[in-house]
């Protein structure tokens, strides 16, 4: 793996963090709107907060997929 297919890769990878870590900020005010006993929001509410979390589980999944491909042409 080249230098900068490393470096597309720790990118790729922090974004990944970073879509987890907002994931669980928007998961937070659910959780503790189910722990204070009041009714939770939507489920097309929860389906859409869902979504950052599974692109970072997709970003982890094919990342060096993803950062071979878009270093190709730097070698």
């Amino acid at each position: 793996m080249s230098p900068y297919a490393k470096v597309a890769l720790s990118v790729l990878r922090l974004a990944a963090f970073g879509c987890v870590v907002l994931g669980l900020g928007l998961y937070a005010t659910d959780l503790y709107l189910y722990l204070s006993q009041r009714p939770v929001s939507s489920p097309l509410c929860l389906g859409l907060k869902a979504l950052p979390f599974l692109a970072a589980v997709v970003l982890y999944w094919k990342g060096p997929r993803l950062a071979e491909y878009l270093t190709k042409d730097l070698d």
